[in-house]
């Protein structure tokens, strides 16, 4: 009877470790998405600003339409960051990526020229629960929906693969090899341009911009924290990506390594 009941034990924790074993091979990874909860909200009847979740890194902000041209500053002690502020009525996500501390909030209006004055200004107090969630979560620059193509392609790309060098490369792969450079792009894009997601993957091409904000995506959506990077590719103005794998940023330049760039150093200006 002894025995008859240690073989039962045994096969029910052998069963069990199976099940553990496809379930942990099963476990895909959910990407993350904003929202504005309205938990937390400032402002007046144009604009809304939703720190709802400030502990995931980011905030929503929106304003009704006008034909006025409006920034949003987010400032931290000696840094800023400035954004132009759509005035679609639709909320934009925009990433605390200055760490824990006091933000100031502001939206500026543009009086004529280069010249702004303060419409609004907030202040919030941050506590963000884990420093790299920032990078995990779509935002102006890097935007991209549940529905966005370049998400599912992720997720086909990285199936099956355990670790996040795998994931890394497969990504890389498929933007080096499918996203050519846009030339009359690079001619012709004017101040204040934002890199389109959904476009770049559709019509695969686009410039460094693009390319970087298209990696950042693919990995983000697969939980690989992913910066995009702006500053200079030796004494050109360029955008590329830092990816943290097994614990480490690795600067990863998409749009170097598909059209053959030679970069001798880089400089960082400002991660988005």
């Amino acid at each position: 009877m002894f025995r008859r009941r240690a073989a039962r034990c045994f096969s029910g924790l052998l069963t069990l470790l199976v099940l553990l074993a496809l379930c942990t091979a099963l476990a895909v990874y959910v990407a993350l998405y904003p929202k504005a909860d309205g938990a937390v909200v400032f402002g007046n009847d144009q604009l809304t600003i939703d720190a709802s979740h400030t502990d995931q890194g980011y905030v929503m902000v929106r304003h009704t339409q006008t034909e006025k041209t409006l920034k949003l500053r987010i400032v931290k002690g000696e840094d800023t960051f400035t954004y132009d502020l759509e005035t679609s009525g639709e909320y934009a996500a925009f990433p605390l990526t200055l760490g824990d501390g006091k933000y100031t909030l502001q939206v500026l209006q543009k009086v004529s020229g280069k010249r702004y004055t303060r419409r609004a200004s907030y202040k919030i107090n941050v506590k963000i629960e884990d420093e790299n969630l920032p990078y995990l979560y779509p935002n102006q620059y890097v935007w991209y929906t549940q529905e966005s193509e370049a998400v599912a392609k992720a997720a086909q790309l990285c199936e099956g693969l355990d670790t996040d060098d795998d994931k890394l490369s497969a990504v890389r792969a498929y933007v080096v090899d499918h996203i050519a450079y846009d030339y009359k792009r690079a001619q012709t894009v004017k101040s204040g341009y934002l890199p389109s997601v959904d476009d770049v993957f559709v019509k695969n091409k686009g410039i460094c911009f693009d390319y970087s904000a298209l990696t950042a995506c693919m990995l983000r959506s697969q939980g690989i924290p992913t910066q995009l990077v702006i500053g200079y590719a030796d004494h050109s103005y360029h955008a590329w990506n830092n990816v943290l794998v097994n614990g480490q940023w690795l600067r990863v330049d998409t749009t170097a390594e598909a059209n053959n760039m030679q970069v001798t150093s880089y400089t960082e200006e400002r991660i988005y």
